[in-house]
């Protein structure tokens, strides 16, 4: 049972930290083609970004990073430790 969570919240992760950075890819495009634009339009595009779209993928991030919090603890794994086992000769 403890393993079949740790799959769906690894999963749960990976899925949302993917759509978090794609979403920042397409907030980034939005204010690029705003910059070129330029004018009313640019503003528009550019508000659009900051006001609709980004707070949607601020908010899946946030999820990905709470699952990503909760398989730590699961797995008792975190990619921050680095053990080194040591073999003692006696």
């Amino acid at each position: 049972m403890k393993t079949k969570i740790e799959k769906v919240v690894s999963a749960i992760f990976s899925i949302s930290i993917l759509i978090a950075i794609m979403g920042g890819g397409i907030v980034f495009l939005m204010f690029a083609a705003a910059l070129i634009v330029g004018g009313d339009t640019g503003v528009g595009i550019a508000v659009s970004a900051k006001n609709t779209v980004m707070p949607y993928f601020i908010r899946v991030a946030t999820i990905g990073t709470l699952a990503g919090l909760v398989s730590f603890y699961l797995t008792g794994l975190h990619a921050l430790f680095i053990e080194k086992k040591i073999k003692r000769s006696h």
